[in-house]
């Protein structure tokens, strides 16, 4: 990769004891602001991701779409903890990192003796950070769980009219977001005044807090002494209008007009056989739109007007005529493959991946002009930068982590001796 500028966290050293997706999201968020991450994978079978599919072959190499994803720009180091001098290793990493991170179910550190009580006295300074998905305390905090039970837990399953999974796993990521937020907090605080942390993450706190103004509605109405419950939300918002997904004869547009100079500029685009519709009480105003007596109203009108038209992209091109809030609907594909507003903010850029070659990757969405955010590395093999680790970090030398892997104590997959040939 061509050189870069540093990141805003270049110079921070992070342990990273993640897996799956709500912590290893939230460390290459670290990672492509420019901390060096040091992934502990499991002895020889390596961290979750790495099993998870779109699992392929090629020259020889067994990779994970999952894992190469969530893992870019770290370095793996792959310990026995099992052993004495495996986990001595990771004491002293502990001593030079500024930061460790963990995501698994509440005990399982403390079954380690890598709790925070544990590790702050190895390194009182260290920030540490939890993300579960209940937290460290509370009645659920025993309960095993996993990004779905979060949605369950935290009302957003029961926002939709037909109960449904995300399409993303929107309690791991918003969690990882969180957890970097804080992170980044916790070390401007230790930067002033020489103190580290504890940080305890909820997957179901964080999406909780995310409820924009389902809960907010039923707060409001509940201390008047009137409470309503929200309706649910389907492809067509209940309560605002016009803001929803439309259907087109070849597919959907979204549309999102919630001020009157918005809603004048959609009555111009329908045409002459709408304009009754400034004159209509039902859409007088936003206030008035926005009700769950109203919107369906207009949601109907909107849809017969861009099932009318020839496409989505007639529908799309006509609205921008008038300064509408809109846009065709994208597919996957064709984000991945040519849109032109992902290429210019570069969101989708190039990486050379082992055993892979060129492949396109997410950018980073954190744009910063001095400190850029940007994709540091590929995703790495296993057990890949154990020496780099060791021998920088620790100043190991070559005979002593020879003598290590010799003992069982480290591990590397065939893959990165091939690497090292190549």
């Amino acid at each position: 990769m061509e050189e870069m500028k540093p990141g805003p966290l270049s110079g921070v050293t992070i342990l990273d004891f993640t897996w799956v997706l709500a912590g290893p999201f939230a460390t290459r968020t670290l990672a492509d602001m420019g901390a060096y991450v040091i992934k502990v994978e499991r002895y020889k079978d390596g961290t979750n991701e790495r099993h998870l599919p779109l699992i392929v072959e090629h020259e020889g190499v067994k990779q994970s779409s999952y894992n190469i994803n969530c893992n870019r720009g770290k370095k793996s180091i792959c310990i026995n903890l099992k052993e004495p001098k495996g986990m001595e290793l990771i004491h002293e990493l502990i001593k030079k990192c500024d930061v460790l991170m963990e995501n698994f179910a509440p005990g399982v550190m403390d079954r380690l003796k890598l709790d925070y009580d544990s590790v702050k006295k190895i390194n009182p300074k260290i920030i540490y950070c939890s993300v579960s998905c209940f937290g460290h305390w509370g009645p659920y905090s025993h309960k095993p769980g996993y990004d779905m039970i979060a949605q369950g837990a935290s009302g957003w399953t029961d926002q939709s009219e037909i109960p449904q999974i995300a399409p993303v796993s929107i309690g791991d990521m918003t969690a990882s977001i969180h957890a970097a937020t804080a992170i980044c907090s916790a070390l401007y605080c230790r930067e002033k005044t020489g103190i580290g942390q504890n940080i305890d993450i909820s997957m179901m706190d964080c999406l909780f807090s995310f409820h924009e103004n389902t809960l907010p509605w039923y707060l409001l109405t509940s201390a008047i002494g009137k409470p309503v419950e929200p309706p649910r939300i389907g492809r067509l918002h209940p309560g605002y209008a016009p803001y929803g997904i439309y259907k087109c004869k070849n597919g959907y547009i979204v549309i999102a007009s919630l001020t009157q100079p918005r809603w004048e500029g959609i009555v111009h685009a329908m045409g002459e056989k709408y304009k009754w519709l400034f004159d209509e009480p039902r859409a007088a105003s936003v206030s008035i739109r926005c009700t769950q007596e109203n919107a369906p109203f207009i949601h109907q009108l909107v849809e017969e007007w861009t099932m009318s038209c020839e496409s989505a992209e007639e529908a799309e091109r006509i609205l921008e005529k008038y300064e509408v809030p809109c846009l065709r609907t994208r597919t996957i594909k064709e984000l991945a493959d040519n849109d032109e507003h992902v290429k210019a903010r570069e969101m989708m850029v190039e990486i050379e991946q082992p055993f892979v070659g060129k492949m396109k990757m997410y950018g980073s969405p954190l744009k910063m002009s001095e400190t850029p955010c940007c994709v540091r590395g590929h995703g790495p093999l296993l057990g890949e930068h154990t020496r780099e680790v060791l021998g920088g970090v620790l100043k190991y030398g070559k005979e002593q982590i020879d003598a290590l892997y010799a003992g069982g104590v480290l591990f590397q997959e065939p893959a990165v001796e091939m690497l090292e040939k190549k």
